[in-house]
């Protein structure tokens, strides 16, 4: 199922390289929590994150139920271009999935 994402990307060459910033909107439910009722809250987290610039995959994270709560990742890519597209994609172990695009600056 896809939700209405509230992610954040931003992309900016620096130094001749590319550096990405993610923050993804995501409660990052371990399945050990509980809720006011005393009840285990099922676990719901990012499994998978994959990044392209332009049409070329450049990166995947494999995430798990340590990842905290609304995670952020930077990193840096080599080389690049101002107005290459940088597109994301994630998707949880419910199913759940999120994308976010930009254009570097």
């Amino acid at each position: 199922m896809a939700i209405k994402s509230r992610d954040r990307i931003r992309a900016k060459l620096q130094d001749g390289n590319t550096v990405v910033r993610i923050l993804l909107a995501h409660p990052m439910h371990t399945g050990r929590g509980k809720n006011e009722q005393d009840e285990l809250i099922p676990a719901e987290f990012i499994q998978d994150i994959r990044c392209w610039r332009n049409e070329d995959e450049v990166l995947t994270i494999k995430c798990g139920t340590a990842t905290s709560r609304n995670p952020y990742f930077a990193f840096q890519l080599i080389g690049g271009e101002a107005g290459d597209v940088i597109r994301l994609r994630w998707v949880d172990n419910v199913g759940a999935k999120g994308t976010a695009e930009t254009t570097v600056v």
